[in-house]
C-alpha cells in the first residue's frame, strides 16, 4: 500500500467526519472525494451526486513519477501514451479540459465550441523572461529549435540517403521504416498565429495526443520502447509538458486555434489585446466575429462591454498572478469578470514584482 494514502487519511479529512478500517486504495479514494466535495460549490456537488465525476490516483511506477507520496507535479505522466488511454473509458469524450489547483474558469465554457482544435491553451511571449526562462531564446525562436533537434534521426536519414543516391552503393541505405515528417516548421510568430501550449488550463483531443507522442515520443517518459524502434523524430532533453505538445503539434500540422482565439480561451502571462500587438492586429469585425464563434454569440455582448475595462477577460486563466499586478487582479474589472478568481488567488503569491524587476538577459525576439 502507498504511503501517500495514510497522509491522504491525515490531511484531507472534513470536520467531524470518521474512517475506520486499514487504510486502502479504496478508502482513500473515498476520502479524497469527500474532501473534493466538502471544498466544492453547489454546482460540482450536484454533479458528484450524480455520479458524474470519478477520482484517479496515477500509478508511479507506471509513469516514471519520483515516488507515490513525494512528488510535486505529475504532469510528465501526460507526456507517456498509455496515460490518455489507460486512464479513461469508452464513455468518456476524446475532448479534456485540463485545469489545474492555480486556474479557473471565469464564465461559461462551452468545449463543443473549440473541438476542431487538437489544443487550445494560453499564448505564450516571444522573449523568455524570469519566471519562463525557457527556452532561453525565447518561444519563436526555441520551438522550430526543438523540432529541428528532435528531427535528427530523418535530417540523418535523409543525408545519408542522398549521398547513397550520388554514390555506387544505391541499395544501402533502405526506405525508412517510418513516415517522413515535414522538416520546416511552420511560421509561428506573425500573421495571427503564435505559440500556443499553457497547459495549466488547456482543451486537448487524446486522438491528437496519442498521435503526437507515437510520432515523436520521449525517450524516457512516453511509455514506448524507443530504443526497439526507428524513428523520425525523437525527444532526449527534459522538457515540460505544455511546451512538447505545443511544439510537436505545431510540427504534424495538428489543427490549433490562432493566438487571438487561444487568448480568448486562456490568460496566463498575456491578456488578448497583448497578443494582437505581439501576433497580429485585426479588425474589430474580425475579433467580434472569433469571439462569436469561440465564446457563442449569445457572449458576444459581454465581449463588448468588456473593452471599457481596458482588457478582455478570457473564459479562464491560469496563476495570472505570476505576471499581473495584484492591483490589476483586485480590480473591479476582474471583479466582475472572472468572479470564481478570489478562490484560487492569495495576493501575497503574487509574483508580479519578480517578473517586472529581476535583471533578465533572454535572447528572444
Amino acid at each position: 500500500m502507498c504511503p501517500a494514502f495514510d497522509s491522504v487519511m491525515r490531511s484531507t479529512r472534513p470536520p467531524s467526519k470518521q474512517y475506520d478500517g486499514d487504510i486502502t486504495e479504496e478508502l482513500a479514494r473515498r476520502v479524497v472525494m469527500d474532501r473534493i466535495y466538502y471544498n466544492s460549490l453547489p454546482l460540482f456537488r450536484q454533479l458528484v451526486d450524480q455520479g458524474q465525476v470519478r477520482v484517479g490516483f496515477p500509478d508511479h511506477e507506471k509513469y516514471k513519477l519520483q515516488s507515490c507520496s513525494n512528488f510535486y507535479n505529475p504532469s510528465s505522466a501526460l507526456m507517456n501514451v498509455n496515460f490518455w488511454r489507460d486512464e479513461f473509458n469508452n464513455a468518456d469524450s476524446d475532448f479534456v479540459l485540463l485545469i489545474q489547483d492555480d486556474a479557473v474558469l471565469c464564465h461559461e465554457l462551452n468545449a463543443n465550441l473549440w473541438r476542431e482544435f487538437a489544443w487550445v491553451g494560453g499564448v505564450w511571449p516571444q522573449k523568455s523572461n524570469p519566471l519562463s526562462p525557457v527556452p532561453l531564446e525565447g518561444m519563436c525562436m526555441g520551438m522550430p529549435n526543438r523540432w529541428r533537434s528532435w528531427t535528427l534521426p530523418q535530417i540523418r536519414w535523409t543525408k545519408q540517403h542522398e549521398a547513397e543516391k550520388r554514390s555506387d552503393h544505391v541499395d544501402r541505405i533502405p526506405t525508412p521504416p517510418f513516415d517522413l515528417l515535414e522538416m520546416d516548421f511552420p511560421q509561428i510568430c506573425h500573421g495571427g498565429i503564435g505559440p500556443v501550449g499553457n497547459g495549466g488550463l488547456s482543451l486537448r483531443s487524446r486522438r491528437w495526443l496519442i498521435k503526437a507522442i507515437s510520432t515523436c515520443p520521449h525517450i524516457k517518459r512516453s511509455g514506448i520502447n524507443v530504443e526497439q524502434m526507428s524513428l523520425a523524430c525523437k525527444v532526449i532533453d527534459d522538457v515540460n509538458e505544455d511546451f512538447y505538445f505545443g511544439t510537436v503539434l505545431q510540427g504534424i500540422r495538428a489543427p490549433l486555434p490562432t493566438a487571438f482565439e487561444a487568448a480568448l480561451f486562456s490568460t496566463e502571462m498575456l491578456w488578448p489585446e497583448e497578443v494582437l500587438d505581439l501576433y497580429g492586429e485585426m479588425t474589430e469585425d474580425e475579433r467580434e466575429l472569433l469571439v462569436s464563434e469561440r465564446w457563442g454569440e449569445s457572449k458576444l455582448p459581454r465581449y463588448v462591454e468588456m473593452q471599457g475595462g481596458g482588457f478582455t477577460v478570457p473564459l479562464g486563466m491560469h496563476k495570472p498572478w505570476w505576471y499581473k499586478s495584484n492591483d490589476v487582479l483586485l480590480g473591479d474589472h476582474i471583479e466582475y469578470n472572472c468572479p470564481f478568481l478570489r478562490y484560487v488567488f492569495n495576493p501575497e503569491n503574487s509574483k508580479w514584482f519578480d517578473y517586472i524587476e529581476e535583471p533578465w538577459h533572454g535572447i528572444g525576439k
